[in-house]
């Protein structure tokens, strides 16, 4: 059995992830997936050159220009491994951002601070900060999402899979013994967990496609699921919300991807909503385009718009949506924090009043990869290392993180797993997203 003795780093903790080392994913991602994800946006920021002028003038040729010289010269650094410089803009917290860096360079040396020596947390989050400011100094596209046309890609090649979901949440809405709830719950978690396979920023934001319905694949997948700790969550958490009546019982999710994804964390909340279990539930997302798929305000405003507009089950999903964020009773927020390098460990030092906010969740559910990378600092961990351990004290309340595996971190595993996972021949499946977790923390 491997031990922590084995992996301690210098601040007595398991090594963090970089692009040192070839043959690993972080390498491979930073050489090859990185520069592929910034050349799709200078193409597709070229592509809409001519719509930009139609709609605002000849003078938005030279925020395209401006654009494209900024992305190309950020990818030829990333190629060739230069250090990393401060954010030149203005925008998006870029005093923290630059107070950070001379905090690695001091702590490092600056020649160490480059993209495949860093942290590879900090050095991917960087990246997409670097692209959305090369934005924001433009003069007419400061609001332009450039992963837009992709998200909306996303969901409407998955209107099959979406619809058989929200058939399935009217469906089973009904009073219900407390078994067939208990299975209920299990099959929408599950949906949630597996709607994360449709990551973009994985696929280099190409199209991604479920190969079932989300329903289907709830059932047939849980020789996949590594870790699984739906049962506990359902029946220590879930289903003992219904009988406390004590102040506001509220479920708070830290979502990942937009498209069919979103949709299933709107039905699962949906859900728990019409049924009594929860009175209010917070979507946590993304300030600005971030991570190619990861949901934004304006994604999740989409959403909502293009469920009425198809009409059917649903424009009849959009009504009870609509009007549960009329009432307060379904909410977005949009914390800078989310996008910051930081594990969440470090929350309450650098957003303490979202660390209040999570505080009164009944129970918080964190999704897909980024999210984990920063519940467990992004750290090469034992595989059976408890995950409340690799939280490194951070529980605001009770956590349900719920990730396919798209890195090469992972903790909590139950022991026997962990060392049928060891004597794998190789890591990919720690990176295909072909494995799933659903970690508890209470």
């Amino acid at each position: 059995m491997t031990t922590m003795g084995n992996f301690l780093g210098g601040d007595g903790l398991p090594p963090k992830l970089n692009g040192v080392k070839e043959g690993t994913f972080v390498f491979f991602t930073i050489g090859e997936r990185w520069p592929k994800t910034i050349a799709k946006i200078v193409d597709h920021i070229h592509c809409r050159r001519p719509v930009f002028m139609e709609q605002y003038g000849p003078d938005a040729d030279a925020d395209v220009k401006s654009i494209i010289g900024e992305l190309s010269e950020l990818r030829y650094r990333i190629m060739t491994d230069k250090p990393l410089q401060n954010i030149s803009d203005t925008s998006y917290s870029y005093e923290m951002w630059n107070k950070a860096l001379a905090d690695l360079r001091k702590q490092h040396g600056e020649s160490e601070v480059t993209w495949y020596k860093t942290d590879w947390l900090f050095a991917e989050c960087y990246m997409y900060r670097i692209i959305v400011g090369a934005v924001a100094k433009t003069k007419y596209l400061k609001s332009f999402d450039f992963f837009r046309e992709q998200k909306i890609d996303g969901f409407t090649s998955h209107y099959e899979q979406i619809r058989d979901g929200i058939n399935y949440v009217f469906s089973v809405a009904e009073k219900l013994s407390v078994q067939q709830e208990r299975e209920t719950l299990e099959v929408l978690l599950k949906m949630c967990l597996w709607g994360n396979k449709c990551d973009l920023s994985l696929s280099c934001g190409e199209k991604t496609k479920l190969k079932q319905s989300p329903i289907e694949g709830a059932r047939i997948l849980d020789a996949y699921i590594l870790c699984n700790d739906f049962g506990t969550a359902i029946d220590s958490f879930f289903l003992k919300l219904k009988g406390n009546k004590k102040g506001l019982r509220e479920l708070h999710i830290v979502l990942d991807n937009a498209g069919p994804e979103l949709m299933g964390d709107l039905l699962f909340a949906e859900y728990l909503m019409e049924t009594k279990l929860v009175d209010k539930t917070v979507l946590h997302g993304k300030e600005y385009p971030y991570f190619v798929s990861d949901v934004t305000g304006g994604d999740f405003e989409w959403t909502l718009a293009e469920l009425n507009k198809i009409g059917g089950v649903f424009h009849k999903m959009y009504q009870k949506l609509a009007a549960r964020v009329k009432k307060g009773e379904l909410v977005f927020h949009d914390h800078r924090f989310w996008t910051y390098p930081q594990p969440y460990c470090e929350m309450k030092s650098f957003a303490p009043e979202l660390y209040r906010e999570l505080s009164e969740a009944s129970i918080i559910i964190f999704k897909g990869d980024l999210n984990y990378r920063k519940l467990v600092g992004d750290r090469e961990w034992p595989y059976e290392t408890p995950f409340k351990t690799a939280l490194c004290g951070f529980l605001p309340a009770p956590v349900l993180a719920i990730r396919t595996l798209k890195s090469e971190t992972v903790a909590g595993l139950p022991d026997d797993v962990a060392e049928r996972m060891r004597n794998e021949p190789d890591r990919k499946w720690m990176v295909t997203g072909d494995y799933g977790v659903a970690e508890l923390a209470f």
